[in-house]
């Protein structure tokens, strides 16, 4: 009898210091995802409160599973968040590390002391278990959100490849701001250029307009075509590689519409550390000189990069 109870007391005394052993002073929480999107469009993202309302999981930001979150402190690239409950507290960090110029880790850690107090620990070892939960759930939100482009830059931007590689195009300048008047004459002379040389247009015209100062302008049109065409002293046969890499986006609006699409499509390209090799240009889906309408207009923007 005196074995067996000897026995009893090892057992529990061993199970005991295993759970000692198993739930360690400090229990921690890490949580990650890994997300399609550049780091300084993610940092962007989380840098503004107002944008977390758009990601966060359920109706209401910042409250998750009968939890509130409030953002402490920003800091480079890290976001200090408070996680409280009615009964308890936790000081926690969401930190973005590079992976690379398309991808981002989103890490969130905390840790939770705890007492020597055994019933404590094993209840702290619950409530680690679903705060880890929850940061998963919270996360997995977040990633879903920014791996959409337009989610963060506000347009949809493609990594496509160029389809046409040869082009004919007219260059003028301006001492003015050119109007669709003017944008259209260069394009139907390129359309007369075309058809007196026999070839076939390829696609939409396409245009670039430069702003070199306050009061000077210049601007050039180009049109695909099936074969390349004489140069001449008004018209320049260009070429692009096909095949090669070239971001894309469309936008339905008027002047000022397309302008802000292509800061926002540069900004892009700086995120992902693209270089160009050619300059961005728009593609005139819309016939402008027949719909007058400017909310009307499609416009494909097109920024090469390797």
């Amino acid at each position: 009898m005196k074995k067996l109870m000897i026995g009893i007391v090892l057992t529990i005394s061993v199970f005991v210091l295993s759970l000692y052993l198993f739930l360690p002073g400090k229990q921690q929480i890490n949580e990650f995802v890994n997300v399609k999107a550049a780091m300084s469009g993610v940092t962007r993202l989380l840098s503004n409160d107002s944008n977390w309302y758009k990601w966060w999981p359920g109706d209401t930001a910042f409250t998750f599973n009968r939890k509130t979150y409030f953002i402490k402190a920003y800091h480079l690239n890290a976001f200090d968040i408070a996680i409280t409950k009615p009964d308890a507290s936790l000081e926690s960090r969401i930190t973005l590390v590079f992976l690379d110029d398309d991808s981002t880790s989103v890490r969130w850690h905390a840790s939770l002391e705890n007492t020597f107090d055994l019933f404590k620990r094993i209840s702290h070892y619950r409530k680690v278990k679903e705060i880890g939960k929850d940061l998963n759930a919270i996360l997995t939100s977040l990633k879903k959100f920014a791996e959409r482009p337009e989610n963060i830059y506000g347009i949809r931007v493609i990594k496509t490849k160029v389809a046409d590689s040869v082009l004919i195009s007219t260059r003028r300048s301006f001492t003015r701001e050119p109007g669709v008047h003017d944008i259209n004459r260069m394009i139907q002379d390129l359309r007369n250029y075309i058809m007196k040389n026999g070839a076939k247009e390829k696609n939409s015209p396409m245009l670039n307009i430069k702003q070199v100062d306050s009061s000077y302008y210049e601007v050039m049109t180009a049109i695909a075509v099936d074969r390349e065409l004489p140069t001449t002293n008004q018209f320049a046969a260009k070429f692009m590689l096909k095949g090669g890499n070239i971001l894309e986006a469309e936008i339905k609006g008027g002047p000022y519409t397309i302008e802000n699409a292509f800061n926002v499509l540069e900004i892009y390209r700086a995120d992902h550390n693209y270089t160009s090799p050619a300059i961005p240009f728009q593609m005139l889906v819309t016939d402008r000189a027949r719909e007058t309408d400017t909310t009307k207009w499609i416009t494909k923007l097109y920024y090469p990069i390797l």
